[in-house]
């Protein structure tokens, strides 16, 4: 048996597992960007692009429209990817932004659409809600089923140089039910860090709790090199992963790429692409 086989096979596993009966839903999407998979997702007190999955409350730092697109294949598996799309639209009252993600492996898809509000609140501290809506389908017999997935988060910018933040995912109670399947999704709390210990060298951190599964860490580093180029690196756990990748950033566009080693399923590339209107 190849390592292909091997990781298709523990993934449609563990979907079983979860589809048995009662049990929680893992959001299959979660590394979304690829400077954010560059930095290990500590991106609780970071802002980008992809903010409108990480921490909406960052959205306020972004001042022009900004559209970004992701695409990441976990473990090289063919046929298998997850991709996402961010567009970012600030105005006077408030910034807005849509959300969009799919998972799908062969005729198996998980998707989200979502509609995120952030607004700064004082000089120094912002709030954003996302209002998410999940489907899940059922290749076997044709149908789909849904449900809607609130998340929320705040940031505080202490200093210049420092920023903090905490984000609440699946804070209310979401599950999908059918005649054989009931699944539901995990509170998740993160609250995490941000330091620019000069304009050129950030490090950011973030700790994580996830029901059913416990708490992991998220550290990230990234270094500007030049006026363009920026490379990056990061370390988590619960599983161990560690992550390194670059950015190349020209004119209103910005190109990022990152891989992603899992302890056990090995590598996963992502891109990311994203410009300002």
């Amino acid at each position: 048996m190849c390592k292909r086989d091997l990781i298709i096979g523990l993934l449609i596993g563990t979907s079983a597992l979860f589809l048995a009966g009662k049990a929680v839903a893992i959001e299959r999407v979660t590394w979304v960007g690829a400077r954010e998979s560059g930095l290990s997702q500590a991106m609780a007190a970071v802002p980008g692009p992809f903010s409108v999955f990480n921490n909406q409350a960052f959205l306020t730092e972004n001042t022009i429209p900004i559209v970004a697109i992701s695409y990441r294949q976990p473990y090289f598996i063919p046929g298998y990817h997850e991709c996402a799309l961010s567009v970012v639209y600030p105005t006077n009252a408030a910034v807005f932004a849509l959300g969009i993600t799919q998972a799908s492996i062969d005729a198996y898809k998980e998707s989200t659409i979502g509609i995120s509000i952030a607004k700064k609140l004082t000089a120094r501290l912002s709030a954003g809600v996302l209002f998410n809506y999940f489907t899940l389908n059922f290749p076997e017999s044709g149908s789909r089923k849904g449900c809607s997935i609130f998340d929320g988060g705040v940031s505080y910018k202490c200093s210049e140089s420092l920023s903090v933040g905490l984000i609440v995912k699946n804070m209310v109670w979401s599950r999908i039910e059918t005649f054989q399947y009931n699944l539901s999704f995990p509170l998740v709390i993160r609250g995490g860090a941000s330091l620019y210990l000069t304009e050129r060298i950030l490090l950011a951190t973030e700790g994580l709790f996830e029901q059913g599964f416990g708490t992991g860490i998220h550290l990230g580093t990234e270094v500007k090199l030049t006026e363009n180029f920026t490379v990056r690196g990061g370390i988590s756990t619960n599983p161990f992963q560690h992550s390194f990748g670059f950015g190349y950033e020209w004119r209103i566009c910005q190109l990022d790429f990152a891989m992603v080693h899992h302890e056990l399923l090995g590598y996963s590339p992502v891109i990311s692409f994203s410009f300002r209107l």
